[in-house]
C-alpha cells in the first residue's frame, strides 16, 4: 500500500532579512536590549524608593555617606591628617589614627574634576553623570560580549545585571559603575587578544576602586589557558602577561604615587583604613562574623521597621555572591569539558573568587556588599549554563535587590 509522501515544514522566511535592514535600524535593534536593562534597572530602583517614600531618581536620592568624600577629594584635592586635630574627629578614633580623604581611589573624582572645571556642575551632579553614562556602557558591552550566546540564555545573563543585588551602587554617586564598564572593556580586548589594551583598562579599573587590582585575574586566566592549548609562544605569552598583569598594578602603584605626591605618604590609603580596622584578616574569620554578627547600623536614626531586613538582606546578598562565584567556576568547568571555553572564561572565573575572597581579607568592616558590584563581568561564564537554572537565579537576584535598593534610600546601607 503507498501513501502519500509526508509534508516538508519549511521555514517561513522573514520579508526582510536582517542584513538588509538599514544600518540604523540593526543597530537599533542591537541596542534595544542593554537600553531596555538600564531603563529597567532605574525602575527597579525607583519603586525599591516609592516603598519607603523615599525620591530615588533625584542626584540627592543617589548620594551616600563615601559620595561627599569623592566629591571633597574632586574639589580639594587630598587631605591627611590626625583625627586628633579635629575636635569632632578625635573622639570617634583611637589616638594617633589617621583621617582625611586620602583613603579613596583617585579615578572618579578626577574625572567628576574634568567635568566640573568647564561646565561649572556640582561634584554631585558631575559623579552622576560619570555613573550614568559608565552604566549604559556596562549594559552594551556585556550584550556585545552575549552576541553569540543563545537569545534565552543571554536574556537571563543581562537580567541577572540588571537586578544584582547589591546593583543599586551601580546607580549611586560612587565608583562602582566606572569600574564596571573598564572591567567589561578589559574583558572586550582580552576576548580580541588585545593584551596592551586589556592592560591599560585594567590599569584604568586600579585607579578606580581597591579591589579593583583583582582584574589582573581576568587577562592572568586568559594567558595560561591559551599557553596551555600552545596558542600562545611562551614569549608571545611573557609579553601578554606582563601586560594584562603588570598594567594593573602600575595603576595601583600610581595611585600610591597620587598619595605620596599630595599628601606626602605613599601609604596614605592604609593608614586611613587602618582606623575602620580594615587590613589583613583571615578570610574564613570575616564571613563567619558576617554570616553570624548584626549588619552595622550607619545612622544615628535608623527605620525601625526595616532593621530586620537590614541582617536578612545584606546575608541574602553575601550568599548570592557567593554562589555567584562558584557557579561561575563550574561554568568555566562545564565549558572545558564541552570544549566551549574561552580564554576569558578561565580569567573571570578566577576573578570571581578573587573578588569574593579579596574584601573578606580586607575584614568584615569592609563594605562587602559594595565591592560585590564588581562582579558584574563574571556573569559572562554563566552563559555556559542552562537558562532554566539561570531565570531562577535572576529571580532570587531581584527578590534581593528590590529591598537592598530600600535600604539604600533610607541610609541604612553604606
Amino acid at each position: 500500500m503507498s501513501s502519500a509522501p509526508a509534508a516538508v515544514l519549511v521555514p517561513e522566511v522573514p520579508a526582510t532579512a536582517p542584513e538588509d535592514l538599514p544600518r540604523w535600524r540593526r543597530r537599533a535593534a542591537a541596542l534595544f536590549p542593554p537600553v531596555s536593562a538600564y531603563l529597567v534597572s532605574h525602575l527597579v530602583y525607583t519603586v525599591a524608593g516609592l516603598l519607603v517614600a523615599e525620591p530615588f531618581l533625584p542626584v540627592s536620592g543617589r548620594v551616600r555617606a563615601d559620595s561627599g568624600l569623592y566629591a571633597l577629594v574632586a574639589s580639594r584635592g587630598y587631605e591627611l591628617f590626625l583625627c586628633d586635630s579635629d575636635p569632632a574627629l578625635g573622639p570617634m578614633f583611637a589616638p594617633g589614627a589617621w583621617c582625611g580623604t586620602a583613603g579613596w581611589f583617585p579615578l572618579y573624582p578626577g574625572l567628576i574634576r574634568v567635568i566640573t572645571w568647564p561646565t561649572g556642575l556640582g561634584e554631585y551632579e558631575a559623579g552622576l553623570l560619570v555613573t550614568e553614562v559608565c552604566l549604559l556602557l556596562s549594559f552594551v558591552l556585556l550584550w556585545r560580549l552575549l552576541r553569540d550566546t543563545a537569545r534565552p540564555v543571554a536574556s537571563a545573563v543581562l537580567a541577572l545585571a540588571t537586578l544584582l543585588p547589591a546593583g543599586v551602587y551601580l546607580h549611586a554617586v560612587f565608583p562602582m559603575a566606572l569600574a564596571g564598564a573598564l572591567l567589561l572593556a578589559t574583558v572586550t580586548a582580552v576576548a580580541a587578544r588585545r593584551w596592551v589594551l586589556a592592560g591599560l583598562a585594567g590599569a584604568l579599573v586600579a585607579t578606580a576602586y581597591p579591589m579593583g587590582v583583582a582584574v589582573a585575574a581576568i587577562g592572568f586566566g586568559a594567558v595560561v589557558t591559551l599557553l596551555g592549548r600552545r596558542e600562545l609562544r611562551p614569549w608571545a605569552g611573557l609579553r601578554a602577561a606582563l601586560a594584562v598583569c603588570g598594567l594593573p598594578l602600575v595603576g595601583l602603584a600610581a595611585v600610591f604615587g597620587v598619595h605620596q605626591l599630595t599628601v606626602g605618604h605613599w601609604n596614605a590609603y592604609m593608614m586611613i583604613q587602618e582606623h575602620y580596622g580594615n587590613g589583613v584578616h583571615n578570610p574564613l574569620e570575616s564571613l563567619a562574623e558576617l554570616a553570624t554578627e548584626p549588619a552595622v547600623i550607619p545612622v544615628a536614626e535608623p527605620r525601625q521597621d526595616l532593621l530586620w531586613s537590614l541582617n536578612v538582606f545584606t546575608d541574602a546578598e553575601l550568599w548570592w555572591s557567593l554562589a555567584l562565584a562558584l557557579l561561575a567556576v563550574a561554568a568555566a568547568v562545564i565549558a572545558s569539558g564541552r570544549g566551549r571555553l574561552r580564554p576569558f572564561d578561565a580569567g573571570l572565573a578566577i576573578y570571581a573568587v578573587a573578588l569574593f575572597i579579596g574584601p573578606l581579607i580586607a575584614g568584615p568592616g569592609v563594605s562587602q556588599y559594595r565591592s560585590h558590584t564588581l562582579l558584574l563581568p563574571a556573569l559572562l561564564v554563566l552563559r555556559h549554563l542552562p537558562a532554566k537554572l539561570l531565570w531562577p537565579y535572576a529571580l532570587v537576584s531581584g527578590v534581593i535587590a528590590l529591598p537592598m535598593g530600600m535600604l539604600f534610600s533610607t541610609w541604612l546601607l553604606f
